[in-house]
């Protein structure tokens, strides 16, 4: 039977729409294999970092392997939380700094895997982040690893990153490398003193110079020295106050510089310290330093009776306990302008008057 007009437009208007609507899935399946390809693509397949404060807060270990360069030789630094605290276990056992930790414990929640670099295994000499070559860090929760990073080579990029357990080279941003790298005292809890300064009732040093004692007396503090291997200690002529502030202030909140790890104590002299600090607090808490060797460049040598190791402090704080009188005086007013005489010369000596000549005339 023959087709009408109508029913060959019907008819081809519906090989249209089949048509149209093959067409349309057609693209839409290629426009999504393309999207695979894009950016968008790639970063949805990105390695996601989700570290928030609950997570953070599970973390109790840190494993971190800094590799040989110009900083020195390799290392391994091993931080274990232990109550509310942070301590060191390895190399040494040690109290750790808090505040250092938790700095590089937040910068997890940062983190972030920015662009894929190299999908295999091949650059990793390349970026640095290679066994040999790369800050190699791991945390813990309990006996799960929390996170597991190889840090290498940094750049307008990003960081260069492995992550364990995936194969390739990420960028990640957020990554701040001090807090990876930092030398073992800086991991340490340097915190040698911290004390009120306004609570001390007493002062005490004994040096080679002889015995400085000091007593506050309400808001007055009061000076007597002694010489060694004299019987008895005098008042302090033009005794200075404010310079025993001054001691207080360096000595209230004091820092290690430096820890004198696999040293003795005949190697650093505090086997027969040279001077000795002991300040007394109101409620009669001793603070007690003892001074020995040269350390490193001017520092000195020490023990603190709150920090059972030997260190070294700055050459600033360490000259109080080795000063000389002087130090703790007022400047000599005579000597500073040359003496009363020096000041005020004595006149030069009138000439006699002569007598007068008798007129000739």
């Amino acid at each position: 039977m023959a087709l009408n007009t109508d029913q060959k437009l019907y008819i081809a208007v519906g090989v249209l729409a089949v048509m149209g609507g093959a067409l349309y899935f057609q693209n839409k399946k290629q426009k999504e294999e393309a999207v695979t390809y894009s950016a968008e693509g790639r970063s949805a397949e990105l390695p996601k970092l989700d570290y928030n404060d609950e997570a953070i807060k599970k973390i109790d270990k840190i494993v971190i392997n800094t590799p040989a360069g110009d900083a020195g030789k390799a290392s391994e630094v091993t931080l274990e939380k232990k109550g509310e605290e942070w301590a060191i276990t390895k190399p040494v056992s040690a109290k750790a700094n808090d505040s250092n930790v938790k700095s590089l414990v937040d910068n997890l929640k940062t983190l972030k895997v920015s662009e894929s670099i190299d999908p295999s295994k091949d650059g990793y000499a390349k970026y640095g982040v290679s066994d040999d070559k790369s800050v190699h860090a791991v945390f813990y929760k309990g006996k799960d690893t929390a996170a597991d990073f190889y840090f290498g080579d940094g750049g307008t990029r990003g960081q260069m990153t492995r992550i364990a357990g995936r194969d390739g080279v990420w960028a990640i941003k957020g990554y701040s490398s001090y807090l990876y790298s930092r030398e073992l005292k800086d991991w340490r809890d340097r915190t040698l003193l911290k004390f009120d300064d306004a609570k001390a009732k007493s002062v005490d040093i004994k040096n080679e110079n002889g015995e400085f004692v000091f007593t506050r007396d309400g808001d007055k503090w009061n000076g007597k020295f002694k010489k060694a291997k004299t019987p008895a200690a005098k008042e302090i002529e033009r005794f200075d106050p404010e310079k025993v502030k001054d001691l207080l202030r360096a000595y209230k909140a004091l820092s290690a510089d430096n820890f004198a790890d696999g040293k003795s104590s005949a190697d650093t002299g505090l086997d027969k310290p040279s001077a000795t600090l002991t300040i007394v607090l109101e409620d009669g808490a001793k603070k007690v330093l003892e001074l020995g060797k040269t350390a490193e460049g001017s520092n000195k040598w020490a023990k603190v009776s709150d920090f059972n190791e030997i260190v070294s402090i700055g050459s600033w704080n360490a000259d109080w306990v080795t000063a000389e009188l002087s130090k703790f005086q007022k400047p000599d007013d005579k000597k500073k302008d040359g003496g009363a005489a020096a000041a005020a010369p004595e006149p030069a000596p009138s000439m006699p008057m002569m007598p007068a000549m008798p007129d000739e005339h």
